[in-house]
């Protein structure tokens, strides 16, 4: 039986195409998982009517896993129309939260999003950086110069 944090990481390189290598590294220093995964239970508890939600989400993943599908047939499911509007809601937005660092939220009409920065953690740790090969400004661990050589393919940072 995989614990919460193991289903948080599969859930989470399912629903972001990442690795989760990427998602949850060996050695972790910088462990923006835990700080997700926190956010993740807090909102999606005041925002839902079921106070369950968090729970069923990763249950579901983690049948299906168990069951041997594959990460586009989970992917699939998880935001299937099949689920509450509620559920297929919380996986967006976790998946929003692991792109951009920011917590979500949708206007009543449901024409607007803003958001809310986690933390500067949260923002150096954004996957939108990975996927456009860039660094946030203020923050980077290449060396002066590291432009004039072409970028690392995608998948060296998605991991795939």
């Amino acid at each position: 039986m995989n614990t919460t944090m193991e289903n948080f990481v599969g859930l989470s390189a399912v629903l972001t195409g990442f690795s989760q290598e990427i998602i949850a590294p060996t050695l972790d220093p910088v462990d923006i998982k835990s700080e997700y995964l926190k956010k993740f239970q807090d909102e999606i508890l005041k925002e839902s009517k079921d106070s369950h939600l968090v729970s069923q989400i990763l249950e579901q993943f983690s049948t299906l896993k168990n069951a041997g599908k594959s990460d586009q047939e989970i992917g699939e499911a998880m935001l299937s129309d099949q689920n509450t509007q509620d559920f297929v809601m919380a996986c967006r937005k976790l998946i929003f939260m692991w792109y951009s660092g920011a917590w979500p939220t949708i206007s009543n009409d449901g024409l607007s999003t803003s958001s809310e920065l986690l933390s500067s953690k949260s923002y150096v740790s954004g996957l939108a950086w990975q996927v456009m090969q860039a660094h946030p400004m203020g923050d980077s661990k290449y060396r002066y110069g590291y432009w004039e050589t072409a970028p690392a393919p995608l998948s060296d940072y998605t991991g795939h």
